[in-house]
């Protein structure tokens, strides 16, 4: 029996070791935005994190970079704008309005089920996405609505979970035109360059490989366009399952 014990020790502790090595840090390569300033820094930002999982879910600015900076958000009970999430899902199936009014008690029950357990947040901050020359900041909708982690191969291989969204100035309403600036995002993220918005998201494949962080400017931003994209290379190290 104490044989059989130790034999589990020993599977289980492989198998932490396993999980460990695949959330387990590496280097990222700029590999399109050469010797553009916001591509060169953004990779220096990326590597200054070398103990942390690869950054699929979260994308971290480090405060030694002060020209970098990320949105201040500000939580936003959901329950009290359930109008916001049903304007987010009827953009959805704006084109069969019909099977939207037929399942709408069930999202409704399902938005509450999920606001009731944590996994869908609403947040909101000002940002000026547009960057035209005017003092105007655009109020920016965060919605998550799925967990995401590092380690789990299929969240590696591309998630949705986190969207942005622009609301009119009263605040009640989406703003669809504007938020196309985020249509193209999966996992979205957002950091700010010397005051400039930049928007990020991840992808990769199955199996842990072929992870890419892309960098981009909001599609409607006016005075700049920029994309940076970076391979992820994992320590050579690391064990793959």
């Amino acid at each position: 029996m104490k044989r059989m014990r130790r034999g589990s020790g020993v599977v289980l502790g492989m198998l932490w070791l396993l999980m460990a090595d695949l959330a387990t840090a590496g280097e990222y390569v700029l590999v399109l935005g050469k010797g553009i300033e916001v591509c060169e820094a953004y990779l220096k930002n990326l590597n200054s994190f070398p103990d942390d999982p690869p950054m699929v879910c979260e994308r971290k600015v480090n405060p030694k970079f002060p020209e970098f900076s990320k949105p201040v958000w500000q939580p936003l009970d959901a329950l009290e704008h359930l109008d916001l999430l049903e304007q987010i899902e009827r953009q959805k199936l704006s084109h069969i309005e019909e099977e939207y009014i037929r399942n709408r008690g069930k999202l409704i029950a399902w938005f509450k089920e999920h606001i009731a357990s944590g996994r869908i947040r609403l947040a909101l901050a000002n940002i000026d996405l547009e960057q035209n020359g005017t003092t105007a900041k655009e109020t920016i909708l965060q919605y998550e609505y799925a967990d995401c982690d590092p380690g789990n191969e299929s969240n590696f291989a591309g998630l949705a979970g986190r969207a942005f969204y622009v609301l009119n100035p009263e605040k009640v309403q989406i703003d669809v035109e504007k938020s196309k600036s985020f249509a193209f995002l999966v996992r979205a993220d957002i950091f700010l360059f010397k005051d400039q918005v930049y928007l990020t998201r991840w992808a990769g494949d199955l199996g842990f490989k072929n992870g890419v962080l892309s960098v981009a400017s909001p599609l409607h931003a006016i005075n700049y366009r920029t994309y940076c994209e970076y391979r992820y290379k994992a320590h050579p190290n690391r064990r793959h399952p």
